[in-house]
């Protein structure tokens, strides 16, 4: 009985982890962890701040740390470390560690919109939406493709100008 409560606490608290920070600018949703996955930080708390014995949620911290102080590089290589993390990880529920690889991979590609790798940012968006369809992967996902087809036109018409000099 304990061990159905525990896995429906721990469901529970991964519904309320999607509550996201937004990270740069362009506001895509970003999922900072707290140690039991219970709750999530805003923006305005240090991510990086509180220690943790967990090197998934210590590298998700650290991604979105460096996203939001404009830090690319630095995001970029702790959010592919939180991804590389999550996928070794097998001692997790399997519905918590679905949540936390679709978190992961759409964190990451945030860091990758923000540096300018669309291409890169459309592929983890994807794949964190097909691993778990949450709100987070929905919204990331659904925001870059209407930017995508939004700057069509332009990409379109920088195209054909470059094809008539």
């Amino acid at each position: 009985m304990k061990l159905i409560q525990s896995r429906c606490l721990l469901a529970t608290s991964l519904l309320l982890a999607s509550f996201a920070s937004q990270a740069g600018s362009q506001s895509y949703q970003m999922v900072l962890m707290t140690e039991n996955t219970a709750t999530a930080q805003s923006k305005t708390q240090p991510a990086a701040s509180a220690a943790t014995t967990d090197p998934y949620i210590r590298q998700t911290r650290l991604c979105v740390a460096y996203s939001q102080q404009g830090q690319t590089a630095e995001a970029m290589r702790a959010c592919h470390q939180a991804v590389m993390l999550v996928r070794q990880a097998g001692d997790r529920p399997v519905g918590m560690q679905r949540q936390l690889r679709s978190y992961a991979y759409s964190n990451r590609g945030v860091a990758k919109a923000l540096s300018g790798d669309h291409l890169g940012a459309l592929t983890d968006f994807q794949r964190a939406y097909l691993i778990n369809a949450n709100a987070v992967s929905q919204h990331n996902l659904g925001k870059l493709v209407k930017a995508l087809h939004s700057d069509a036109p332009l990409l379109a018409a920088s195209l054909a100008d470059s094809n008539n000099d």
